[in-house]
């Protein structure tokens, strides 16, 4: 080392190039935050403090007196990003209102914007408007520029980000979750060419949502698999503010998720996350995964008869359980026992269901006609009568097969598990124009009376429905009108089946076909089963 290069001249050498790589806050105490998005948005604005914006604004005024930061929420229930762009062209000319009715589009766009945040992708897979292809990802992507350049021609930003678009269900093996992260991975290659931030809030919406599983095996970030609920709202701030290099104010806000969680536990030390095994036959076995976390050394499994664990890993807080499965109840009962914690853990008995699109098929503005929409499959499945020869050959038309899976519903999609519930966001990435199969066996011990309900669940969707049961047609219609009717059947002494033909349109797609004793009545003489009779 040089004799002139002391100690003193290296500290003060080191210091100068520590403050001149560091960088400088993204967020300045006075900026005009503009956020443009859908419905998403429009709740995070319409929340007040407790919404995402205001969380957002109440974490930087909390971690800087000075902070006083103007944060202008246009979200717009349904927006894509082709909608967003012709909702910014509208609004050169004209008023436009979206969700949060205090902010006219219009007149905040012609204003400057220190900061543009835009948060899209929601509703381009779940209208959805978006395909399962690459060049439909670039058109998506090629759409996203364009908006990114209308909004700095408008608004003359020192910064753009672009937020994570957050889950779409709330299993991350779900097929659109599968497409939205490529989505993501676009994303962020085109925010480096249009010298974008990205902020994390999908990562951090499973993070928080991963936080509550290992607390409560029923803990949300949203309220029906796409909205914030109240830990969902604490997420998308708390992504926002980390990417845009608020550390201590994101941190903050993940600690109320901590305090929160530790409430929702009521104190337990055990939890778990069931999922069913994909398997490549439909006429063997069934097995679910279930993961149980906890703080004692060992957990263990108490299993109806007739069921085993075929494999186990244990770690340290978590242990993974693989279990052959016989569920032949309309709900089956496992224990989960870890130290003097009980968990009680109910898993419906499960469908068989098929899928496969062939366009727009019986639908004309929106209305379904039945006859014009009939298949050939359609009776097999009616009846069931020759379809476990018939499944691996069957087609909706030439050249679309029937894809066949068992489903067996649970907490991250609609109907939260119930025994009735059939989403088909857990089966497939669906598009207008597809159909959908299901079949239930049910024995009974004698003939008996049930009642049969019929719902739509969700927040939106237009689906068609068919019911039958033993070849009986129990209700044929949108599920939605259904609700609150009682529809009488029965049951013969032996093997019944229900199954039902579902043809969807857009949005979501699910319903519940639950059946219930008749009066006087129970249940405990039927026995479930998926593999085809």
């Amino acid at each position: 080392m040089s004799k002139f290069f002391t100690p003193l001249v290296a500290l003060v050498f080191l210091s100068a190039v520590a403050s001149f790589l560091k960088a400088e806050p993204l967020l300045h105490p006075g900026d005009r935050i503009v956020f443009a998005g859908d419905s998403i948005t429009g709740q995070g604005g319409n929340g007040g403090p407790n919404g995402w914006v205001g969380l957002i604004g109440g974490a930087l005024k909390e971690q800087n007196p000075a902070n006083h930061q103007i944060l202008v929420p246009l979200g717009g229930s349904g927006q894509t990003v082709g909608g967003w762009i012709n909702v910014e062209r509208k609004s050169r000319t004209a008023p436009a209102f979206l969700d949060v009715k205090a902010f006219d589009v219009q007149a905040e766009l012609n204003q400057h914007a220190d900061v543009v945040v835009v948060m899209l992708g929601m509703n381009d897979v779940l209208a959805p408007s978006m395909k399962d292809a690459p060049d439909a990802y670039q058109k998506w992507i090629a759409s996203y520029r364009t908006l990114i350049a209308a909004l700095r021609e408008r608004t003359t930003p020192r910064i753009v980000a672009l937020a994570t678009p957050t889950p779409c269900t709330e299993d991350a093996l779900s097929p659109k979750n599968q497409v939205m992260d490529k989505m993501v991975d676009e994303m962020k290659k085109m925010a480096t060419e249009e010298k974008c931030v990205v902020l994390p809030t999908r990562a951090t919406a499973w993070e928080v949502l991963g936080q509550g599983r290992r607390v409560k095996p029923d803990a949300h970030v949203t309220g029906d698999q796409v909205h914030p609920n109240d830990l969902g709202h604490l997420a998308i701030a708390a992504g926002m503010l980390r990417g845009l290099g608020e550390d201590a104010a994101a941190k903050s806000l993940l600690d109320r998720v901590a305090t929160k969680l530790r409430g929702t536990g009521n104190g337990s030390t055990l939890s778990y996350e069931v999922a069913l095994v994909p398997q490549q036959r439909t006429d063997a076995g069934i097995q679910f995964r279930i993961q149980a976390y906890h703080s004692t050394d060992k957990v263990k499994l108490e299993l109806p008869e007739g069921w085993t664990v075929k494999d186990m890993k244990a770690g340290q807080g978590e242990t993974v359980f693989v279990v052959n499965a016989a569920p032949d109840r309309l709900v089956n009962h496992v224990v989960l026992r870890g130290g003097n914690d009980t968990r009680e853990i109910l898993i419906p008995a499960p469908w068989l269901v098929g899928t496969g699109n062939i366009g727009w098929t019986g639908w004309k503005l929106g209305v379904f006609d039945r006859e014009a929409a009939k298949l050939p499959s359609d009776e097999v499945v009616r009846t069931g009568k020759g379809l476990a020869d018939a499944m691996a050959k069957m087609e909706l038309k030439p050249g679309v097969p029937v894809a066949w899976q068992q489903y067996a519903g649970g907490v991250n999609y609609g109907g939260a598990g119930a025994s009735g519930a059939i989403d088909f966001a857990g089966v497939t990435y669906f598009g207008g124009g597809e159909v959908g199969y299901g079949l239930r066996w049910i024995k009974s011990d004698r003939e008996r009376p049930v009642v049969v309900k019929i719902a739509k669940l969700g927040f939106a969707g237009t689906p068609y429905l068919e019911t039958w049961l033993n070849g009986d047609t129990v209700y044929a219609g949108d599920p939605g009108k259904a609700k609150g009717q009682d529809f009488p059947m029965k049951l013969k002494a032996g093997w019944n089946l229900l199954s039902f033909k579902s043809d969807f349109a857009q949005w979501q797609w699910q319903f519940a076909i639950d059946l219930q004793a008749a009066t006087g009545d129970n249940l405990d003489g039927l026995r479930f089963s998926s593999i085809p009779r």
